[in-house]
């Protein structure tokens, strides 16, 4: 038989369940937020490995979960604990207190990466306090954040190993009997308390297991035989994550071995503005084809080189367009005008350097002529350093004795004496390059050699001299 309550009891019921339900809803209404701009602020160190001596970057988010725009936005960050981390310059942008602030609307969110390194000695990790402000802020409890700049700790060593080879076959990979071994390879890099040195095994394999972790850690070999040419330096970022385990290191013949250059003009002097004509013959006489060979040409920065036109080179103006069959012999036939600047030097020149994509140390050549013309008074120094401090001060001019100017080849140009604080005159020489003496016990330090230049590209100069 089905029982039933009574009505007045289910009255009641029904006035409990209104109750709770209206408690209920009471309950799912959320706090009270005063109207207003109201930011927010979240942090993190960007993804890597980083060392102590890096750039380290924060990412941070500021995001207005208020219902009005916020205006004047400022932001900025402090060391709370460990070794202290400071802000890289400039790094804050339109967060920065010396602008006029940034502005969010209500519910914009963006973010920025701001940059700083740690400078503190302490060890340990810093932690950064970041912190986001303006004019009217509803909520305050939210404008700071703490982010821990985690690092590898500086006594982490890391292993370096590998192998290095003559590459005799120039497949590019190492193949038996290409070993080279006995040869001295080194680390070494800043904050390093000393270089480290191995021996390449029989296998021409080496291995360093203790290289303290750092942002620029340098690889290189001596005592290299056959005229093999390895990597001048192997450059290495050890941040624990282990790398540079298996290097495999190429040793190659130098290009110079196979590519001959040489150069020639056609006279021995000229006037500015004459057409000079050079001759650049290449020869291969290796046994392998050359490919991706291309020429530099270099200036000594004072405008009077030769500047031959990118065109006239053929393929091997090109980046890594030249190429030579075993046995071919290639005649390039250039010109270009002798620079104005020329006749103030006393000469012009060319110098260029032949090089190739997979290839090291390639010839060079070089010529020079004369431009003659402009002379000048060619005024220097005579001059001891008494004090080491690689300067010349006073008291420390040769004086009172005889100074002369020759060529290269010994014949006499000018003679003078120089005065009581060292400094000689030789009145209207022509401008060029000419060796300079005084009598006595006397020899330059470096060198002898001297470029006159007219005004108003040249200038007093000096030659330092010790005792013979």
């Amino acid at each position: 038989m089905r029982r039933t309550l009574p009505g007045k009891r289910l009255r009641t019921i029904g006035v409990l369940t209104s109750a709770f339900t209206l408690a209920g809803a009471i309950t799912a209404i959320p706090a009270y937020a005063d109207p207003g701009p109201n930011l927010k602020i979240t942090a993190a160190v960007a993804d890597g490995r980083w060392l102590r001596d890096d750039t380290i970057p924060i990412d941070l988010t500021i995001t207005n979960i208020g219902d009005a725009t916020a205006t004047e936005v400022m932001a900025e960050g402090s060391t709370y604990s460990g070794p202290y981390y400071g802000f890289d310059l400039d790094t804050w942008g339109e967060l920065s207190s010396n602008g006029p602030g940034a502005s969010f609307q209500p519910g914009e969110s963006r973010s920025y990466r701001v940059t700083g390194r740690i400078w503190g000695a302490e060890a340990g990790n810093p932690v950064v306090r970041l912190e986001v402000r303006a004019p009217v802020d509803t909520d305050r409890t939210d404008n700071t954040f703490d982010v821990t700049v985690n690092v590898i700790p500086p006594e982490t060593t890391e292993r370096v190993a590998g192998q290095a080879y003559g590459d005799k076959n120039r497949d590019g990979v190492f193949s038996p009997g290409e070993e080279l071994a006995g040869i001295k390879a080194l680390v070494g890099g800043p904050g390093m308390p000393n270089e480290l040195s191995v021996l390449t095994d029989a296998a021409g394999r080496f291995s360093f297991d203790a290289v303290p972790v750092g942002a620029t850690r340098i690889l290189y070999f001596r005592d290299v035989p056959d005229g093999w040419l390895l990597p001048e330096s192997t450059m290495m970022r050890l941040d624990g994550s282990g790398k540079y385990q298996d290097l495999s290191l190429r040793g190659q013949q130098p290009l110079s071995q196979a590519l001959q250059a040489t150069i020639a003009l056609d006279k021995t002097s000229y006037a500015p503005g004459e057409t000079a004509k050079a001759t650049v013959t290449l020869t291969n006489s290796g046994a392998h084809p050359l490919s991706g060979l291309f020429v530099t040409c270099s200036d000594d920065g004072t405008g009077t080189a030769l500047k031959i036109p990118q065109e006239q080179w053929g393929a091997f103006g090109s980046p890594q367009a030249g190429a030579l069959a075993p046995g071919q012999r290639l005649v390039l036939p250039l010109t270009a005008p002798v620079p104005e600047k020329a006749l103030y030097y006393g000469g012009t020149s060319l110098y260029c350097f032949f090089d190739g994509k997979t290839y090291l140390s390639g010839p060079q050549v070089s010529v020079t002529a004369k431009v003659p013309g402009k002379r000048a008074d060619a005024r220097g120094l005579a001059w001891v350093d008494k004090n080491n401090n690689y300067r010349p001060d006073d008291g420390e001019g040769l004086a009172n004795l005889t100074a002369t100017l020759s060529t290269k080849d010994n014949k006499l140009v000018s003679l003078a004496r120089t005065d009581a604080t060292g400094h000689v005159t030789f009145p209207g020489v022509a401008v060029g390059e000419y060796v300079f003496r005084v009598t006595g016990p006397w020899k330059a330090v470096h060198s002898s050699t001297i470029q006159h230049v007219a005004p108003p590209y040249g200038g007093d100069w000096w030659v330092q001299m010790e005792p013979r």
